[in-house]
């Protein structure tokens, strides 16, 4: 299995640099890619220089440069299934999707709320079916849209409306689709104080029934069903630790115990895109320089790659056969990884 090059560090560079200042951007926000790599994503930010802040989009050896209208920092970027379109997180209470296939503006869209926060830890988009979901910490509001006209077919805050303080349910910036886009999960804060009752709500998106299921997690991280939609995984922290539990959505633990990652460090309110590889659920997580892909069933590691600095961003491709790294200092490369357990890739052979 070889490492492949899908950019080089001049791909990621800002076309204007300011005088006395390097081109290099100065971190890398979010990566995203499709399946077969034929198109990634990449978040350049630039703190204390917005204008320069991009989204570049690599395909057939070019760079295309997609603008930010609002100059805010993208914290989540994912493909469609079939690759024609991205939908991407910006800090703040900002949504945006581009169609890839009808090159145009993106079209920019507020997470139904007021206000926003530049400084916002926790925002997601998710795909599933013909649609996709967006959430944000900020406005703990998850909203459902038809890809195609872009109308609302599900949003949170309007179905639990009406309902007493501790009865309401809000998201709390993670969420995922079913792949038929007919379920969607998020993450739930606990209700009061003095009672440790976080879990995730699964809901479907058009009659509006919900299901609640414990994790045992403090702060959820990431979500992912499994493609039979049958379980969901949840990633996440409690107290000094990094976490993991896989919920049997047929027939739950009461009380579930997650699995602990060995993490240099806890994972604190960062997004986190746990893949489904088969029936092993996957997840890469950014530690001191390096970043490892953990097998979220057994908490073991599948493989971890040495990367240079601090300002880099990962992710696995829908498959979850293959981990994304981009850094400003090494461009983007594709690491291949094994097969889940007991059975065997025959493009391993390929590589």
């Amino acid at each position: 299995m070889s490492v492949r090059q899908l950019g080089v560090p001049a791909d990621l560079e800002t076309p204007r640099p300011l005088p006395a200042r390097s081109p290099v951007p100065q971190r890398i926000s979010a990566v995203g890619a499709t399946a077969d790599l034929s198109r990634v994503a990449v978040a350049t930010a630039a703190p204390w220089f917005r204008e320069f802040t991009a989204v570049l989009l690599l395909a057939e050896g070019a760079v295309t440069r997609l603008a930010v209208p609002g100059r805010r920092d993208i914290v989540d970027l994912v493909f469609d299934p079939d690759g024609s379109a991205l939908t991407a997180m910006a800090d703040g209470n900002s949504v945006y999707r581009w169609a890839l296939d009808a090159p145009g503006e993106p079209f920019r869209l507020g997470m139904t709320g007021s206000g926003g926060s530049r400084d916002l830890p926790l925002a997601q988009a998710a795909v599933g079916g013909r649609s996709f979901a967006t959430a944000n910490a900020f406005t703990r509001n998850v909203v459902v849209r038809d890809a195609a006209t872009r109308h609302v077919l599900h949003e949170v805050s309007e179905a639990f409306k009406g309902l007493a303080y501790d009865e309401r349910v809000e998201g709390e910036g993670t969420v995922a689709l079913s792949a038929d886009g007919s379920r969607v999960a998020f993450s739930r804060p606990r209700r009061t104080f003095y009672k440790e009752d976080e879990g995730v709500v699964v809901q479907q998106v058009d009659g509006g029934a919900h299901t609640e299921y414990r994790t045992g997690i403090r702060w959820t991280n990431g979500l992912a069903f499994r493609p039979d939609g049958a379980a969901l995984v949840a990633v996440g922290t409690r107290p000094d630790e990094t976490v993991a539990t896989v919920v049997d959505l047929n027939d739950p633990a009461g009380e579930p115990e997650p699995v602990v990652l060995p993490t240099d460090e806890r994972v604190d309110r960062v997004n986190l895109r746990p893949v489904w590889c088969g029936a092993e659920p996957r997840v890469p997580i950014v530690g001191r320089g390096r970043v490892t892909v953990w097998n979220l069933g057994t908490a073991s590691a599948l493989r971890s790659v040495p990367v240079p600095g601090p300002r880099i961003a990962a992710a696995l491709t829908p498959d979850g056969r293959t981990l994304v790294i981009a850094s400003p200092d090494d461009g983007v490369h594709a690491h291949p990884l094994p097969s889940p357990s007991g059975t065997k890739d025959p493009s391993d052979e390929r590589r």
